[in-house]
């Protein structure tokens, strides 16, 4: 019987860059050309698995890179436009100078536009999701191919990176030094809804008018969570029931900007059954987000069912349509609660 002697022979594998590794055959069991069955809700993108509540979009609506911007939405609105003013927002009737009011929270809805463009579970995060992905996550500022923005690292130790996409004002766009989210969760006032928003040194869910163009970084479930990871429910019992508000004072308002020397009055509402630590007060230009310094100078615990009031005076003007920002602890984490003045 005649025996072929076969010598080994070597596999040359060649990429689209011009790359070429060779394998000794004698170390090949066998070549697959077939392709990896897609999952269905990897578009666009890929889900993130951080370790939450939600699942995280690795990139941003209509974005197909991390880096990429992607579209730019006013709040309850489903599809992108070119300029973004108040009396072009869907839900502003110009007649009457009033919001038409859309719900508390749309994400889900037929007014969430990541869950209307990319359909099955995708959808806006809440407020309360986007403050668990500020809670639970380690923050750091980065640059990815010249984008700067934060590589966001869950507990699961994966990541994202929110691009600073900026936002749209009428037409201006300003991009790659700050970060402007929208949340699917409405503010106290039909003008107002919650965003998450950031810089290099700073992110934080806050409130910003319903018109402004912002971007969409979409959720979907996390089968996995059984809700014993975060308890959501008690975090959103005490949100629901700490309040500021925003209670007069002797102001000069001159072009909708604060003079110096103004006085403003405030009060910080703990009406929950616990009692917090009250860390920061802080005044913030409504207008570019402009955070100024912590007023208090040690933190204050304010038990179950007080109110507690404050005056602060403005030693230098120009901040346009200031708000409050109260900063407490319960529960081992950070909350915010804001007040806008009512001029």
């Amino acid at each position: 019987m005649a025996v072929t002697v076969i010598n080994a022979q070597t596999v040359n594998v060649h990429f689209k860059n011009g790359q070429v590794i060779n394998y000794s055959s004698d170390n090949v069991d066998y070549v697959d050309f077939s392709a990896k069955k897609p999952d269905p809700t990897l578009t666009p993108g890929e889900v993130v698995d951080l370790g939450l509540s939600v699942y995280w979009a690795s990139c941003n609506l209509g974005a197909s890179k991390p880096e990429e911007t992607g579209d730019y939405y006013a709040w309850g609105e489903t599809a992108p436009k070119e300029k973004y003013t108040k009396d072009n927002y869907t839900y502003y009737n110009s007649s009457t100078t009033e919001y038409i009011d859309i719900g508390s929270e749309i994400s889900g809805t037929e007014y969430d536009a990541a869950h209307i463009n990319l359909g099955g579970g995708w959808r806006m995060p809440t407020k309360v999701e986007m403050q668990e992905l500020i809670n639970r996550c380690t923050w750091e500022w980065i640059q990815i191919n010249g984008v700067n923005g934060y590589q966001v690292t869950g507990p699961s130790g994966k990541s994202i990176f929110l691009p600073a996409a900026g936002s749209y004002s009428s037409f201006q766009l300003n991009e790659n030094e700050s970060l402007y989210y929208w949340s699917g969760t409405k503010a106290s006032s039909n003008d107002n809804a919650w965003i998450l928003y950031g810089t290099s040194t700073n992110k934080i869910t806050t409130t910003n008018r319903v018109f402004g163009g912002f971007t969409i970084r979409p959720v979907t479930t996390n089968p996995n969570d059984t809700g014993g990871q975060t308890d959501h429910s008690q975090d959103h019992l005490v949100t629901d029931k700490i309040s500021a508000r925003f209670t007069g004072g002797a102001y000069s308002m001159v072009n909708n900007t604060i003079q110096a020397g103004s006085q403003l009055n405030w009060q910080f509402v703990n009406n929950s059954t616990e009692s917090v630590q009250l860390t920061k007060i802080q005044l913030i230009n409504g207008v570019n987000g402009a955070i100024g310094n912590n007023m208090l100078s040690e933190s204050v615990t304010v038990v179950a069912g007080e109110t507690r009031g404050y005056t602060t005076t403005i030693s230098s003007g120009g901040i346009q349509e200031p708000k409050i920002r109260f900063t407490y602890r319960y529960n081992n984490a950070d909350y915010i609660v804001e007040a806008t003045m009512n001029i």
